[in-house]
């Protein structure tokens, strides 16, 4: 594993930084939860945005835990910055999708649907694309990928009524 000492750690991977990254990327995701309230048909706008905000929170509490235990300080704080700005541009590339869920009155669900893999594979790419910059094992990127799945599977699960 390539050790990075401190003061090799980009200004812009400050843990305040990092925080502000999630919230915003959780401030974006709650626009597009929230839309998928409009084509709901058997639940309502709570249920979806609780479902649609804390589902998706399992993958960024997995990853920070399990790299909070196994990468070292240096490593952990750039993974984090970079799972932070994923987490960002995840969210944003969401909001074509909840512009559709707003603007139509039955918007098809294959919209949503296709937008989140699309935003999926965006952070996937940048994620591998950033760990391999920074020296991260690929391993990390790749069980973002198997924690993002499960995350997929378990809003399929619990949002499969709705529709």
């Amino acid at each position: 594993m390539n050790e990075q000492p401190a003061s090799d750690i980009p200004p812009g991977y400050s843990y305040v930084k990092t925080f502000a990254f999630f919230v915003l990327g959780g401030l974006v995701t709650a626009a597009f939860s929230g839309s998928l309230a409009v084509p709901a048909v058997h639940a309502g706008w709570v249920e979806v945005l609780a479902v649609g905000m804390v589902v998706p929170s399992f993958t960024w509490v997995v990853q920070m835990s399990a790299s909070g235990l196994w990468l070292n300080p240096q490593l952990r704080r750039l993974y984090w910055g970079d799972l932070g700005r994923i987490c960002l541009l995840g969210s944003v590339a969401l909001l074509p999708a909840a512009g559709v869920n707003f603007l139509m009155h039955q918007p098809p669900l294959w919209v949503s649907a296709a937008n989140v893999l699309l935003s999926v594979v965006l952070m996937a790419a940048d994620l591998f694309r950033r760990s391999a910059h920074h020296g991260i094992s690929t391993r990390w990127p790749v069980s973002w990928c198997l924690t993002i799945t499960v995350n997929m599977a378990l809003f399929l699960w619990s949002s499969h009524r709705w529709w």
